[in-house]
Protein backbone atom coordinates (compact mmCIF):
# COMPACT_ATOMS: atom_id res chain seq x y z
CA UNK A 1 0.00 0.00 0.00
CA UNK A 2 1.06 3.61 -0.82
CA UNK A 3 2.96 5.68 1.49
CA UNK A 4 0.50 7.93 3.38
CA UNK A 5 2.54 10.86 4.01
CA UNK A 6 3.71 10.92 0.09
CA UNK A 7 0.73 9.63 -1.40
CA UNK A 8 -2.93 11.81 -2.05
CA UNK A 9 -5.98 11.77 -4.13
CA UNK A 10 -8.20 14.25 -5.19
CA UNK A 11 -11.94 14.68 -3.32
CA UNK A 12 -14.11 17.22 -3.99
CA UNK A 13 -11.56 19.16 -4.86
CA UNK A 14 -9.28 18.90 -1.34
CA UNK A 15 -6.24 16.49 -0.89
CA UNK A 16 -6.87 14.04 0.76
CA UNK A 17 -4.35 10.94 1.79
CA UNK A 18 -5.14 7.88 -0.47
CA UNK A 19 -4.71 5.64 2.54
CA UNK A 20 -7.40 7.95 4.71
CA UNK A 21 -9.98 7.95 1.83
CA UNK A 22 -9.92 4.36 1.34
CA UNK A 23 -10.31 3.76 4.29
CA UNK A 24 -13.69 5.48 5.18
CA UNK A 25 -14.78 4.45 1.51
CA UNK A 26 -14.89 1.25 2.96
CA UNK A 27 -16.23 1.60 6.07
CA UNK A 28 -19.16 3.74 3.94
CA UNK A 29 -19.33 0.52 1.94
CA UNK A 30 -19.95 -1.96 4.47
CA UNK A 31 -22.66 0.64 5.59
CA UNK A 32 -24.01 0.13 2.56
CA UNK A 33 -23.80 -3.47 1.64
CA UNK A 34 -24.45 -4.58 5.96
CA UNK A 35 -22.87 -7.93 4.97
CA UNK A 36 -19.18 -9.55 5.43
CA UNK A 37 -17.51 -8.51 2.26
CA UNK A 38 -14.23 -10.35 0.48
CA UNK A 39 -11.26 -8.47 -0.89
CA UNK A 40 -12.33 -9.03 -4.08
CA UNK A 41 -16.00 -7.38 -3.82
CA UNK A 42 -13.88 -3.98 -2.04
CA UNK A 43 -11.21 -4.11 -4.96
CA UNK A 44 -14.19 -4.51 -7.63
CA UNK A 45 -16.65 -2.00 -6.18
CA UNK A 46 -14.02 0.83 -4.90
CA UNK A 47 -11.14 0.47 -8.02
CA UNK A 48 -8.54 -0.07 -6.07
CA UNK A 49 -5.78 -2.72 -6.91
CA UNK A 50 -6.63 -6.02 -5.26
CA UNK A 51 -3.00 -5.63 -3.61
CA UNK A 52 -3.62 -2.97 -1.84
CA UNK A 53 -7.04 -3.66 -1.07
CA UNK A 54 -5.62 -6.97 0.64
CA UNK A 55 -2.74 -4.75 2.48
CA UNK A 56 -5.85 -2.05 4.05
CA UNK A 57 -8.03 -4.68 5.23
CA UNK A 58 -5.51 -6.69 6.84
CA UNK A 59 -4.09 -3.45 8.45
CA UNK A 60 -8.04 -2.44 9.49
CA UNK A 61 -8.33 -5.64 11.40
CA UNK A 62 -4.58 -5.54 13.18
CA UNK A 63 -6.08 -1.96 14.22
CA UNK A 64 -9.54 -4.05 15.54
CA UNK A 65 -12.18 -1.90 13.08
CA UNK A 66 -12.54 -5.10 11.07
CA UNK A 67 -12.98 -8.70 11.98
CA UNK A 68 -11.45 -11.55 9.73
CA UNK A 69 -13.29 -14.74 8.47
CA UNK A 70 -10.63 -16.94 7.58
CA UNK A 71 -12.69 -19.71 6.46
CA UNK A 72 -15.17 -17.69 4.52
CA UNK A 73 -12.32 -15.47 3.32
CA UNK A 74 -14.42 -12.10 4.44
CA UNK A 75 -13.89 -9.38 6.39
CA UNK A 76 -16.71 -7.38 8.72
CA UNK A 77 -16.63 -4.48 10.70
CA UNK A 78 -16.36 -5.00 14.60
CA UNK A 79 -17.85 -3.30 17.34
CA UNK A 80 -15.11 -0.83 17.37
CA UNK A 81 -16.80 0.84 14.88
CA UNK A 82 -20.05 1.83 16.26
CA UNK A 83 -18.11 2.68 19.53
CA UNK A 84 -15.93 5.67 17.59
CA UNK A 85 -19.77 7.74 17.33
CA UNK A 86 -21.36 5.49 20.26
CA UNK A 87 -21.60 9.22 22.39
CA UNK A 88 -23.51 10.77 19.82
CA UNK A 89 -26.62 8.34 19.40
CA UNK A 90 -26.11 5.17 22.02
CA UNK A 91 -28.06 2.35 22.08
CA UNK A 92 -26.08 -0.66 22.57
CA UNK A 93 -22.90 1.03 23.20
CA UNK A 94 -22.13 4.44 24.43
CA UNK A 95 -24.55 5.10 27.39
CA UNK A 96 -26.85 1.73 26.37
CA UNK A 97 -27.37 -1.65 27.96
CA UNK A 98 -23.86 -2.92 27.49
CA UNK A 99 -21.99 0.50 29.08
CA UNK A 100 -24.73 0.57 31.44
CA UNK A 101 -23.70 -3.25 32.59
CA UNK A 102 -19.86 -3.05 32.94
CA UNK A 103 -20.41 -0.21 35.07
CA UNK A 104 -22.31 -1.56 37.22
CA UNK A 105 -20.47 -4.40 37.72
CA UNK A 106 -17.09 -2.29 38.27
CA UNK A 107 -18.83 0.08 40.84
CA UNK A 108 -20.21 -2.98 42.41
CA UNK A 109 -16.75 -4.89 42.23
CA UNK A 110 -14.67 -2.17 42.59
CA UNK A 111 -12.45 -4.49 39.66
CA UNK A 112 -11.55 -3.80 35.66
CA UNK A 113 -14.58 -4.70 33.71
CA UNK A 114 -13.41 -5.90 30.22
CA UNK A 115 -16.30 -6.83 27.18
CA UNK A 116 -14.31 -9.01 24.73
CA UNK A 117 -15.46 -10.30 21.57
CA UNK A 118 -13.71 -12.67 18.87
CA UNK A 119 -11.68 -11.45 16.46
CA UNK A 120 -9.93 -13.56 14.30
CA UNK A 121 -7.64 -16.06 16.38
CA UNK A 122 -7.93 -13.83 19.37
CA UNK A 123 -9.89 -12.13 21.85
CA UNK A 124 -9.66 -8.82 21.82
CA UNK A 125 -10.86 -6.46 24.66
CA UNK A 126 -13.55 -4.15 23.04
CA UNK A 127 -14.63 -1.78 26.23
CA UNK A 128 -12.51 -1.79 29.45
CA UNK A 129 -13.85 -0.09 32.76
CA UNK A 130 -11.43 1.15 35.37
CA UNK A 131 -12.26 1.90 38.79
CA UNK A 132 -9.54 4.50 40.15
CA UNK A 133 -8.08 2.28 42.90
CA UNK A 134 -7.77 -1.03 40.20
CA UNK A 135 -4.22 -2.43 40.58
CA UNK A 136 -4.89 -3.84 37.24
CA UNK A 137 -3.20 -1.71 34.79
CA UNK A 138 -1.93 -4.42 31.77
CA UNK A 139 -5.50 -4.19 30.39
CA UNK A 140 -6.45 -1.24 28.00
CA UNK A 141 -9.07 -0.89 25.21
CA UNK A 142 -7.74 -3.30 22.07
CA UNK A 143 -5.68 -5.52 24.31
CA UNK A 144 -6.11 -9.22 22.46
CA UNK A 145 -5.11 -12.36 24.01
CA UNK A 146 -5.22 -15.64 22.21
CA UNK A 147 -8.32 -17.45 22.02
CA UNK A 148 -6.55 -21.10 23.32
CA UNK A 149 -4.52 -19.77 26.06
CA UNK A 150 -6.63 -17.10 27.81
CA UNK A 151 -10.11 -16.28 29.94
CA UNK A 152 -12.42 -14.35 27.89
CA UNK A 153 -10.98 -16.74 24.30
CA UNK A 154 -12.27 -20.00 26.40
CA UNK A 155 -15.18 -18.14 27.23
CA UNK A 156 -15.78 -17.10 23.75
CA UNK A 157 -14.44 -20.34 22.05
CA UNK A 158 -17.67 -22.34 24.47
CA UNK A 159 -20.75 -20.93 22.50
CA UNK A 160 -19.03 -22.91 19.19
CA UNK A 161 -19.31 -26.75 18.38
CA UNK A 162 -16.59 -28.97 19.63
CA UNK A 163 -16.03 -29.26 16.09
CA UNK A 164 -15.52 -25.83 15.06
CA UNK A 165 -13.76 -25.31 18.43
CA UNK A 166 -11.27 -28.29 16.82
CA UNK A 167 -10.97 -26.80 13.55
CA UNK A 168 -9.84 -23.44 15.02
CA UNK A 169 -7.37 -24.34 17.47
CA UNK A 170 -5.82 -26.65 14.57
CA UNK A 171 -5.82 -23.62 12.50
CA UNK A 172 -3.92 -21.77 15.25
CA UNK A 173 -1.28 -24.70 16.32
CA UNK A 174 -0.56 -24.35 12.45
CA UNK A 175 0.06 -20.72 12.19
CA UNK A 176 1.15 -19.91 15.49
CA UNK A 177 4.67 -18.55 16.05
CA UNK A 178 7.63 -20.76 16.87
CA UNK A 179 7.99 -19.72 20.80
CA UNK A 180 4.27 -20.40 21.18
CA UNK A 181 3.26 -23.62 22.32
CA UNK A 182 0.35 -25.36 20.73
CA UNK A 183 -2.50 -25.86 22.05
CA UNK A 184 -3.79 -29.26 23.40
CA UNK A 185 -6.61 -29.25 21.11
CA UNK A 186 -8.10 -32.68 22.49
CA UNK A 187 -7.93 -31.83 26.35
CA UNK A 188 -8.95 -27.99 25.52
CA UNK A 189 -12.24 -28.71 24.19
CA UNK A 190 -12.98 -31.56 26.89
CA UNK A 191 -12.46 -28.71 29.60
CA UNK A 192 -14.86 -26.88 27.41
CA UNK A 193 -17.72 -29.32 28.64
CA UNK A 194 -17.04 -27.54 32.45
CA UNK A 195 -16.96 -24.00 31.38
CA UNK A 196 -20.66 -24.68 29.61
CA UNK A 197 -21.74 -26.02 32.89
CA UNK A 198 -20.63 -23.53 35.26
CA UNK A 199 -21.58 -20.69 32.92
CA UNK A 200 -18.03 -19.15 33.13
CA UNK A 201 -14.39 -19.53 33.28
CA UNK A 202 -11.75 -18.68 36.26
CA UNK A 203 -8.36 -17.93 34.82
CA UNK A 204 -5.15 -17.14 36.88
CA UNK A 205 -1.62 -16.45 36.34
CA UNK A 206 -2.56 -17.32 32.52
CA UNK A 207 -1.61 -14.17 30.61
CA UNK A 208 0.14 -12.20 33.04
CA UNK A 209 1.56 -13.16 36.60
CA UNK A 210 -0.16 -12.62 39.66
CA UNK A 211 -3.20 -11.46 37.63
CA UNK A 212 -6.75 -13.11 37.19
CA UNK A 213 -10.01 -12.63 35.11
CA UNK A 214 -13.42 -14.35 35.88
CA UNK A 215 -15.14 -14.26 32.30
CA UNK A 216 -18.91 -14.85 31.41
CA UNK A 217 -21.10 -15.06 28.57
CA UNK A 218 -23.18 -11.94 27.80
CA UNK A 219 -26.09 -13.02 25.05
CA UNK A 220 -26.14 -9.85 23.44
CA UNK A 221 -29.81 -10.16 21.27
CA UNK A 222 -28.61 -7.09 19.46
CA UNK A 223 -25.31 -8.18 17.80
CA UNK A 224 -24.70 -11.17 15.69
CA UNK A 225 -21.41 -11.42 17.15
CA UNK A 226 -20.09 -13.02 20.84
CA UNK A 227 -19.33 -11.22 23.69
CA UNK A 228 -17.56 -12.32 26.83
CA UNK A 229 -17.89 -10.14 29.85
CA UNK A 230 -14.85 -10.17 32.10
CA UNK A 231 -13.59 -8.84 36.11
CA UNK A 232 -9.92 -8.78 36.55
CA UNK A 233 -8.12 -8.62 39.49
CA UNK A 234 -5.09 -10.05 41.11
CA UNK A 235 -5.17 -13.61 41.58
CA UNK A 236 -5.83 -13.58 45.09
CA UNK A 237 -8.84 -11.60 45.23
CA UNK A 238 -10.14 -13.39 42.03
CA UNK A 239 -10.02 -16.35 44.11
CA UNK A 240 -10.90 -14.66 47.42
CA UNK A 241 -14.06 -13.62 46.26
CA UNK A 242 -14.76 -15.99 43.02
CA UNK A 243 -18.16 -16.45 44.26
CA UNK A 244 -19.20 -12.86 44.86
CA UNK A 245 -17.79 -11.56 41.72
CA UNK A 246 -19.48 -14.36 39.69
CA UNK A 247 -23.09 -13.38 41.48
CA UNK A 248 -22.33 -9.72 41.03
CA UNK A 249 -22.17 -10.32 37.52
CA UNK A 250 -25.06 -12.97 36.62
CA UNK A 251 -27.55 -10.65 38.97
CA UNK A 252 -26.41 -7.48 36.57
CA UNK A 253 -26.75 -9.48 33.21
CA UNK A 254 -30.11 -10.52 34.56
CA UNK A 255 -31.31 -7.01 35.30
CA UNK A 256 -29.94 -5.25 32.44
CA UNK A 257 -31.41 -7.52 30.21
CA UNK A 258 -34.78 -7.44 31.85
CA UNK A 259 -34.85 -3.34 31.35
CA UNK A 260 -34.39 -4.06 27.94
CA UNK A 261 -37.21 -6.50 27.40
CA UNK A 262 -34.64 -9.36 26.83
CA UNK A 263 -34.76 -12.96 27.90
CA UNK A 264 -32.93 -12.91 31.07
CA UNK A 265 -31.85 -16.57 31.40
CA UNK A 266 -28.11 -16.32 30.93
CA UNK A 267 -25.07 -18.51 32.22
Amino acid sequence: MEDAEQTSVKTRGDNIVKSVARTCETLVYFDEVRRPLSVVEVSKKLGYPQSSTSALLKSMVKLGFLSHDARNKNYFPTERVPLLGSWMSPDLFGEGIIQRLLKAIAQRTQHVVVLGTKNGDEAEYVQVIRPKKSPIHHISLGTRRPLGNSGVGRVLMSRFSDEEVCRLLRKINAYRAPDKPAVDVKTFVASLAETRAKGYYLSTDQVVKGAGLISMPFPSHQSSRLFAVGVGAPTDVILRSENEIVRIMREEIVQHLRKKGQDPRVC
